[in-house]
């Protein structure tokens, strides 16, 4: 892969980056041997319109800044940090006979112009043959160094590294090296995964030697990447992704640059690199730009992105939802966020817990994983639309009354507990704990030797949840289903028409 710079650096057009414009990086003189090269970084994005009412987010907005970045330099570089097949709430909907499961966003990707790309944990949601449709659909490349099929090839379109070379109208040169790497948090019968640290660091000492500068571009949580950094001192550059705020940092003795976007493109980081060809300096500018309502949506994309939206949602009214119909009226935002729904009970955490437990009505209880709940983002006071509903919990599935020993409840609330900050942190109904640790089940103090029934989803007694292995209906003795009820998502409708109105 090559990308050549045809045209001086030209200034950026105003109002590309909302409230704060993006930085103004000038054109070296004429004759100064410096190469540039501008990166375009994404991470995490489930949705390609925009999120939070419209005001954030969105890749033909995403499109358009990359248009302008390419008016000032002609050596650009769109890179996604991982988690784009999966999970969203239009990958849900059946067009064809089939889910989409990321047909849509690899689409879109492709017409804005995406060049590479790491694997998402999230990727291998789907299964085999949906994730090889999606690779072969794919315009970009693939970097990984940890992540093979069970027979330990590479996937198609997949590099172990991939070396570039960036040149100036001057004909100088800089090799870009790329690394990439995924954590294995998402086991799966046709993925292979090699500890991703010491796979990076292999594949980093393979192209260290040809390469002028280094990007590792990782899908890891915060700390491993701050491993990379300290403990890779040929790594110039880490874009990551996984959390799902952005995130800043500088570590190890070169005070390497860790740098991650906001989930769903809230923001973009945009990096200026620039390499002296003749004493090996490389000068970086990095800049988290918002993603806004200011931003005018690229034509071309927009028009890639109404497509799909419109074959999704008709999708949808196949199996029985109306996109477009208003469920409620809310008086209050809801908040799903990731960064509080895994670490908090929050006022969606507890309106669903709530529709569960009006469900199943002769439970004492309901609780539900937080991971569930898809939508990272607050919905504003306002109407709410079915497919707000499915932006909330994509993944559908039945809510089931379970019966549960005491014992085996208060170990299950514990881990809940245990589970802060990832997607088995629980969110329930009709429970609570004391200052002094006792869990309270309707306001009575739970009980060992009793048998509760308690509201579910089919998900959490699976035993595929964080800690919960044993917490499945197929595997557990202990546990009964004792009814099954309506898919989630139409529990949550009726209990938000009963909390707010139609």
């Amino acid at each position: 892969m090559r990308l050549r710079r045809l045209l001086p650096v030209l200034l950026l057009v105003a109002g590309c980056a909302g409230p704060s414009q993006l930085d103004v990086t000038e054109a070296p003189p004429p004759g100064e041997p410096v190469v540039t090269l501008t990166i375009l970084q994404l991470n995490d994005v489930y949705e390609i319109t925009p999120v939070a009412g419209g005001t954030a987010g969105g890749l033909a907005r995403v499109a358009t800044i990359r248009q302008r970045l390419l008016r000032e330099d002609a050596n650009v570089l769109t890179v996604m940090a991982g988690d784009f097949y999966s999970p969203s709430a239009l990958g849900t909907a059946r067009v064809d006979g089939e889910r989409l499961n990321g047909k849509q966003m690899v689409a879109v990707l492709n017409v804005l112009g995406l060049d590479v790309a790491t694997f998402g944990n999230h990727e291998f949601d789907l299964d085999e043959e949906a994730f090889l449709q999606r690779l072969d659909e794919s315009a970009f490349a693939y970097v990984s160094a940890n992540v093979t099929d069970d027979d330990g090839a590479l996937f198609p379109k997949t590099e172990e590294h991939l070396l570039l070379t960036i040149e100036d109208e001057s004909g100088a040169t800089m090799r870009l090296g790329i690394v990439g790497t995924t954590l294995p948090s998402t086991p799966t019968d046709y993925v292979d995964y090699e500890d991703p640290l010491p796979a990076l660091q292999a594949e980093v000492a393979a192209v260290a030697d040809s390469a002028d500068v280094v990007l590792a571009l990782t899908h890891l949580a915060l700390e491993d990447d701050v491993r990379v950094a300290a403990g890779m001192p040929e790594v110039d550059l880490v874009l990551g992704g996984h959390e799902h705020e952005n995130v800043r940092l500088y570590r190890g003795p070169d005070l390497t640059p860790v740098l991650k976007a906001d989930a769903n493109a809230r923001t973009v980081y945009v990096h200026r690199l620039r390499f002296d060809t003749l004493t090996g300096e490389l000068r970086i500018a990095s800049e988290l730009v918002p993603v806004t309502d200011a931003i005018p949506e690229d034509p071309a994309v927009a028009a890639e992105v109404s497509e799909w939206v419109e074959a999704a949602y008709a999708g949808f009214e196949a199996g029985g939802f109306v996109p477009d119909a208003r469920v409620a009226t809310t008086t209050e935002g809801l908040d799903g966020r990731e960064a509080t729904i895994r670490n908090q009970p929050t006022n969606l955490g507890a309106l669903i817990a709530q529709a569960f437990l009006a469900e199943a009505d002769a439970a004492d209880l309901a609780i539900f994983n937080s991971g569930s709940v898809r939508v990272d983002d607050v919905l504003p006071a306002g109407p709410i639309t079915q497919y707000d509903v499915i932006r909330v919990l994509p993944f559908g599935g039945e809510v089931l009354t379970v019966s549960v020993p005491g014992d085996l409840l208060r170990r299950v609330l514990e881990q809940g507990l245990a589970n802060r900050g990832s997607g088995g942190f629980l969110q329930t109904a009709n429970v609570a704990q004391a200052d002094d640790g006792t869990w309270q089940i309707g306001g009575a103090p739970l009980d060992d030797e009793r048998v509760y029934r308690v509201a579910v989803s089919d998900f959490l007694v699976s035993g595929r949840e964080t800690g919960l292995d044993y917490f499945d209906v197929e595997a557990n003795p202990s546990l009964e289903v004792v009814a099954r009820h309506r898919d989630v998502r139409m529990a949550l409708i009726d209990e938000l028409q009963r909390r707010f109105g139609s």
